[in-house]
């Protein structure tokens, strides 16, 4: 896949999530190709969590936060990416739905880089413009929840995007205690 077809999937996804998902369902990316590109976001997740830790200082001084080793960064990202990935399969597939893990794999990851990118891009906004980090942090949380509706709804064949989004909540339920025990102690 070249620069202009990667961007074209990049616009495709902020703009017709469902049909992005199909093309890249389509694709039947290989396992090694998969945990190749689980492994770039992780890492790349890891590079904008430290980065953070350097740019929200500049938002307001009273944020202090405590640099987290990378290893502890690399291990919350793997968890956070693979608890998604079953949780969405699993429950999806308990009403009804016929998404598999690779499917599963192929959207959350891509879903992965391209929040990762947001993030970034966020960073360097708001290194510029402090004011504009929470609407631009709410705003990105909406697109990523409307994107991930429609890659639930195109993996599992639901053909309901409120099937789609009863997945999101029990799988929010259900990975709750999973991310309270991922935080550190005293950081709640």
């Amino acid at each position: 896949m070249n620069s202009t077809a990667l961007l074209n999937l990049v616009v495709l996804t902020l703009s017709n999530p469902a049909e992005a998902a199909r093309r890249l369902l389509a694709l039947r990316l290989g396992t090694d190709v998969l945990w190749l590109a689980f492994s770039l976001a992780v890492i790349l997740n890891a590079l904008v969590q430290s980065a953070s830790s350097f740019v929200l200082p500049l938002i307001s001084p009273d944020v202090q936060q405590l640099a987290e080793p990378l290893s502890r960064t690399l291990f919350v990202s793997v968890a956070a990416i693979m608890i998604s990935v079953v949780t969405f399969l699993l429950v999806g597939r308990v009403l009804g739905g016929t998404g598999t893990f690779n499917d599963f794999m192929t959207l959350i990851v891509w879903l992965q880089i391209l929040q990762i990118a947001g993030q970034a891009i966020i960073l360097a906004l708001v290194a510029a413009l402090p004011f504009l980090f929470l609407p631009a942090s709410l705003a990105m949380l909406g697109l990523s929840l409307y994107i991930t509706l429609h890659f639930l709804n195109e993996a599992h064949r639901f053909k309901s995007l409120g099937k789609s989004f009863v997945v999101i909540l029990i799988s929010g339920l259900v990975a709750v205690p999973f991310v309270l025990w991922l935080i550190p102690a005293g950081s709640v």
